[in-house]
């Protein structure tokens, strides 16, 4: 990068972040989030003996795709291959977003959402791609996002109608960011992933279907995550309960997943050097990666949801915490 283009993304950076915050707080949990910026979340906090502890790596900017926080993936979720996808015998054409040649991550994440209602514990708003003359995608779609906390839970939830004439594929997720380390007290994460099966890959797009989980993959019991060096996408959860467990803080941070949410990526990466970065991606999505692609070659089992002309489809997820010293 240039001098001149860092200093173009560094006032980029601060535009993003001048934005609107708006806020979720209680005793126990801090969201902040930025609906002009796709309703993406600039910080998640939670209070451990009176003091607020990040639980996400804070938002930093619009690096696209990795700018942390979390943030909505919709109409589709992680990477569709070359950028192109067929569907009912046609092929369609997206803009492509990664150095890899794929498009990643959908089109709502950097979009302005318009705020329904916002209160302290409740929030809703809705975007309309119809009223985005660039957006990203073939079929002309409405989006409505959700939050709500409650005690010790936050929910979120996505809810995608087809406003087109014709039939249309979709999917969705979300995309946190967990710090591997809550407090100095943490030596490492604990991440526990109930997923029986994991997506082969080449270059980060399924090779093949599913294939039962091992060695690094195998995540179903509780341990360090260490230096995994993971971006792969699991399906076949035997519970909805994700677990990332904090031994050395006495927390434990619990994703609770509705069934539409039936694969997961975990995006845990090593630099270089081997030495693991300082978080981890726990994204629970609709379908594979490339999964539109998959589903016009017969794949069985992607995920992928078609929706008819004025059809509604959604779901969502909640994160919690646990105090482990509690019984």
């Amino acid at each position: 990068m240039t001098q001149s283009q860092d200093q173009d993304q560094k006032i980029k950076e601060r535009s993003i972040l001048s934005f609107k915050k708006y806020e979720l707080k209680n005793d126990q949990l801090e969201l902040n989030f930025i609906p002009k910026y796709g309703c993406s979340w600039s910080t998640l906090r939670v209070c451990l003996e009176g003091k607020w502890v990040d639980l996400l790596k804070p938002l930093f900017g619009d690096r696209v795709p990795f700018h942390y926080g979390s943030f909505i993936m919709a109409p589709w979720s992680n990477r569709i291959g070359q950028g192109t996808f067929g569907f009912e015998g046609k092929r369609y054409a997206l803009r492509k977003n990664f150095p890899d040649g794929t498009a990643i991550h959908g089109d709502v994440r950097t979009r302005p959402w318009e705020v329904k209602r916002a209160a302290d514990k409740e929030f809703e708003a809705t975007l309309d791609s119809r009223e985005v003359p660039d957006f990203n995608y073939p079929f002309k779609l409405k989006f409505k996002h959700t939050l709500e906390l409650t005690g010790n839970r936050l929910t979120m939830a996505l809810f995608i109608e087809n406003v087109d004439e014709r039939r249309a594929p979709v999917g969705f997720g979300f995309h946190p960011f967990f710090r591997r380390r809550l407090t100095d007290r943490d030596q490492d994460v604990a991440l526990v992933l109930p997923a029986e099966k994991v997506y082969p890959d080449e270059k980060y797009i399924p090779r093949g279907t599913a294939i039962q989980v091992a060695g690094k993959t195998d995540l179903r019991s509780e341990r360090f995550l260490g230096d995994a060096d993971l971006d792969h996408c699991f399906t076949d959860l035997r519970t909805h309960l994700i677990r990332l467990i904090y031994s050395g803080s006495k927390r434990e941070v619990h994703v609770r997943v509705d069934p539409v949410l039936s694969h997961t990526v975990i995006y845990a990466p090593s630099g270089t050097d081997g030495r693991a970065a300082d978080f981890v991606a726990v994204e629970p999505v609709t379908h594979v990666t490339n999964g539109f692609n998959f589903r016009e070659l017969g794949w069985n089992h992607t995920g992928v949801k078609v929706l008819e002309p004025g059809e509604q489809w959604g779901g969502g997820c909640d994160i919690s915490i646990k105090n482990l010293n509690q019984k």
